[in-house]
């Protein structure tokens, strides 16, 4: 920002600190480069200025420069900052001073918002939000999962353009893909749905986005693609529930748009004028610049008849014609907790290991545990039953790492243990517990609402909790189907049947998670790994180069590359090992 802004001497003064301090020497070849930046960022005006409408893919050449990305990444804060604006053209854009009077026919290819919708609401005045209190809320202690793992998950490699490593398929067939039906990699965001898939281009790359800020296609359950839609606004937030048909989206200037089945637009209104959003803003002390960062989530029940949203700590459920029909606000984060010389974090081996330990397999609830904790207590605590200290020190780990609760609090003695405790207490605009991930459950008539601190919510129909699912981290995508509810944390996929927990898996950050055709998937650059609707492992494909697409066609696997498509077909001939 300092090299955009020409702050030649705050780069010097940063510079001088990280020339100053040894434990800064890592920073100091990256502060020499941003002077090189603010070189490039005054090449780059006077480029523009003497060449208007410049390709970016050309910039290098005119810069003399070898590093096209390092030009685009400058040209993109430029842009960002509107001091340029860039209209596409082809594979790449023409480039424009902002204040340059462009040609008519390039200036309609670049976007521009349509005007503010305002409000559909109903009432003027903020509805009080509900409280819980969490002592009649029923709570659901799971395995903590940790923020990242100190050794990451990883699947295996292959040079082989489609793999089965482990046999789980009876056989795969290959196919090269047409190169106009090939995927269009500007679609790189993918949802599940009941008929198929919706597909999202939201950088604007594909030419369906040319005048618009993104496009949509729908594809059916074999895969076939219907004509891409330019979407209205952004789509800095897209909401897709897996059993219904159309979607919504949140822009950047908090207009929420519901789309029917069609990928038509069926209904806007401004988030931001709720007035909701003024009394939370007001309560915390929040500016109103705040507002886009504190508007987080949406969603959409199947039917669309509904949708709520989220603002730091608050969710709010609205039906079509704008009437409240409940809100929530989370309680308040609890002091954090530092706990030295407890059990760590386990790894899904490492929590089967602990249901071994305990005598139990899945499904399990936590009041199994706690209960099959006690009756091992009564059996081998070393005052009753001298000589099984080892295996009771064995028990508290493997209970502790199923729930995340300590062995006192598992039996409700106060009696201490291997480990202290750190507390650090917040202050108070900092203990709101913001929520993070949203959803309507598989039928649309309860809502699950993830926080900041790791616990998801349910929520019935008038808006009053009734469970709490405590998974320790902050969940990153809520799925629910009529069957199953998916929680998936950075590190971490629960499968959950009411208080059940039907399965665990580790995972890694960049994976996507896809519910649809009878299947799980987690999806990776190279691979997918793929399970059973109850979480059970079926099979894992590896691709020698990356995944456009995958989808479930029927009972096939079905695997998208650049070029190429593989359908794993016959689950089940060897299974996961």
């Amino acid at each position: 920002m300092m090299a955009i802004t020409g702050d030649r001497d705050g780069l010097s003064e940063l510079r001088a600190l990280v020339q100053e301090f040894d434990f800064l020497e890592s920073y100091r070849e990256e502060a020499d480069e941003h002077f090189i930046d603010l070189d490039l960022v005054n090449r780059i005006r006077d480029v523009i200025r003497a060449k208007p409408g410049v390709l970016q893919n050309q910039m290098k050449t005119e810069l003399g420069i070898t590093d096209g990305r390092r030009a685009s990444r400058l040209v993109s804060y430029l842009e960002k900052s509107g001091e340029v604006r860039r209209a596409k053209s082809g594979k790449t854009h023409e480039l424009y001073l902002a204040d340059f009077a462009m040609p008519e026919a390039v200036a309609e290819t670049i976007y521009t918002e349509p005007n503010n919708p305002g409000s559909h609401r109903r009432e003027a005045r903020a509805t009080r939000p509900r409280e819980p209190d969490l002592k009649h809320v029923n709570v659901v202690p799971l395995p903590p999962s940790p923020n990242a793992w100190e050794r990451p998950v990883e699947l295996l490699t292959t040079q082989e353009i489609f793999a089965d490593p482990h046999g789980a398929w009876h056989e795969i067939v290959v196919e090269s893909i047409p190169k106009e039906d090939r995927p269009d990699p500007a679609f790189r965001r993918h949802y599940s749905t009941r008929g198929g898939a919706l597909s999202f281009d939201d950088l604007a790359k594909s030419d369906a986005s040319v005048g618009a800020p993104g496009a949509v296609i729908f594809s059916n359950g074999k895969g076939q693609s219907g004509t891409p839609v330019s979407l209205r606004r952004d789509p800095y937030h897209v909401s897709v529930h897996p059993e219904g048909e159309g979607f919504a989206l949140r822009s950047k200037s908090n207009v929420l748009t519901v789309y029917d089945r069609d990928l038509q637009v069926e209904f806007e209104t401004d988030l931001a004028r709720a007035p909701e959003v003024a009394a939370n803003r007001d309560r915390l002390g929040l500016p109103e610049s705040e507002t886009h960062r504190a508007l987080r989530c949406i969603a959409l029940t199947p039917d669309r008849d509904r949708y709520l949203f989220t603002h730091i700590d608050e969710a709010w459920c609205i039906d079509r014609n704008g009437k409240c029909l409940w809100g929530l606000r989370m309680p308040a984060k609890e002091p954090t907790r530092i706990r030295i010389g407890g059990a760590s974090f386990g790894t899904a081996a490492e929590i089967n290991d602990a249901l071994e330990v305990m005598g139990l397999v899945m499904p399990v609830t936590p009041d199994e545990i706690r209960q099959r904790y006690r009756k091992l207590v009564r059996e081998l605590h070393p005052d009753l039953n001298p000589g099984n200290e080892e295996r009771m020190k064995a028990v508290n780990v493997a209970s502790e790492r199923l729930t995340g609760l300590d062995p006192e609090q598992l039996d409700g003695s106060e009696a201490g243990d291997d480990g202290f405790e750190i507390v650090i207490s917040f202050g108070a605009a900092a203990q709101a517990d913001w929520i993070y991930a949203a959803a309507f459950s598989g039928t649309g008539e309860t809502a699950l609402l993830g926080t900041y601190a790791g616990r998801i919510v349910r929520v019935d129909r008038d808006g009053t909790p009734t469970t709490i699912y405590d998974v320790g981290s902050v969940p990153v995508r809520i799925i629910e189907t009529e069957a199953f509810l998916y929680v998936m944390t950075t590190t971490r996929l629960y499968v959950l049947d009411g208080d059940r927990m039907v399965a665990l898996e580790d995972c890694s950050a960049k994976c996507d998670l896809l519910v649809g055709g009878g299947m799980v998937l987690l999806v990776e650059s190279k691979g997918v790994r793929v399970f059973a609707e109850d979480g059970r492992p079926l099979g894992i494909a590896l691709t020698k180069t990356p995944i456009r697409r995958a989808y479930v066609d029927e009972t096939d696997l079905v695997i998208e590359t650049r070029t190429h498509r593989g359908r794993f077909r016959g689950v089940g001939a060897g299974g996961v090992r």
